[in-house]
């Protein structure tokens, strides 16, 4: 299997840790059976969930497992975003940590703050060390990444050594992807319509406990490869009857009507040409080596 590789540009951006935001100013927000509830875990430096731990089980809503990276300025922040990948290494350049190394694992988009952001994954011993404003550099690699042959299967945020662990093969004219599960197009909420699929994510809604517990989305891990069919993702976020998307599980559930499990797209396509098989390991944390603590 052959990529554009060689033809990728390579280049360091640059965002800071930022500090976990509220959904609304009063904090509580209006879960989808008329509950309030407090919105944790959007940002900031997450110490007791990382990619490899459950979604589902925590007292948060949209919740970043692992350290959140931004950038205060609007258009720096978009630009963060769309050109770091999933799989690129980051870097602390600041603080107490400064030199800890890293790894993107997830992308995000927070609705109520229009905002932005990263997830990034460190080791234990240096997120002890991170605080809130420490800058971290990305050196983002992957924006523009095509299969030989596939072209018209779009990989917005993949990078390309990341690309070589999943395990991508072809058969019969298509190319196979593992994921932990697939699930069906009408479940999208969130994010159906935004343009733009290098940044962010759009949400799985969960908001309906039968479906959750009937499609097993209640055992979903962050970092999990999850497809949905009969979506697009190429340009936009959308309904499209053959099509299929394969995200990361970038951000948590939520209680919030029409949100719920965050997934950045990494590769959109037609099942002419795209063909997700299940495989329970398929999360970036496997991949990349980052939870030699669980059994997968």
């Amino acid at each position: 299997m052959k990529t554009n590789v060689d033809s990728l540009v390579k280049m360091k951006v640059k965002g800071e840790i930022i500090h976990p935001e509220l959904w609304i100013e009063q904090g509580f927000v209006t879960t989808w059976d008329g509950r309030p509830k407090l919105t944790v875990g959007i940002g900031g430096i997450v110490h007791n969930v990382r990619a490899g731990d459950p979604v589902f089980g925590w007292y948060a809503d949209h919740l970043n497992a692992g350290v959140a990276v931004s950038d205060p300025d609007s258009a720096n922040q978009r630009g963060v975003n769309v050109f770091s990948c999933i799989g690129n290494p980051a870097k602390v350049l600041t603080g107490e940590a400064k030199g800890a190394r890293g790894v993107v694992v997830g992308k995000t988009y927070f609705f109520a703050g229009r905002s932005y952001r990263l997830v990034v994954d460190f080791k234990p011993e240096d997120r002890e060390r991170l605080a809130i404003g420490d800058k971290i550099e990305i050196e983002a690699w992957g924006t523009g990444l095509a299969i030989e042959g596939f072209e018209d299967v779009r990989i917005p945020s993949l990078a390309p050594d990341l690309l070589e662990k999943i395990g991508v093969g072809i058969e019969d004219g298509r190319l196979t992807v593992p994921v932990v599960k697939i699930v069906p197009g009408s479940l999208m909420g969130t994010g159906v319509g935004r343009g733009g699929s290098h940044a962010g994510a759009w949400d799985i809604q969960s908001c309906s406990p039968e479906l959750n517990e009937e499609l097993g989305l209640d055992s979903l891990r962050f970092g999990d490869l999850v497809a949905v069919t009969d979506v697009t993702s190429e340009y936009g976020n959308g309904v499209f009857e053959g099509g299929i998307v394969v995200g990361v599980v970038s951000h948590g559930e939520s209680e919030i009507g029409g949100h719920g499990p965050g997934i950045a797209t990494i590769f959109s396509g037609s099942r002419e040409r795209l063909k997700p098989v299940v495989d329970p390991k398929a999360n970036v944390a496997y991949y990349l080596g980052l939870r030699g603590d669980l059994e997968w």
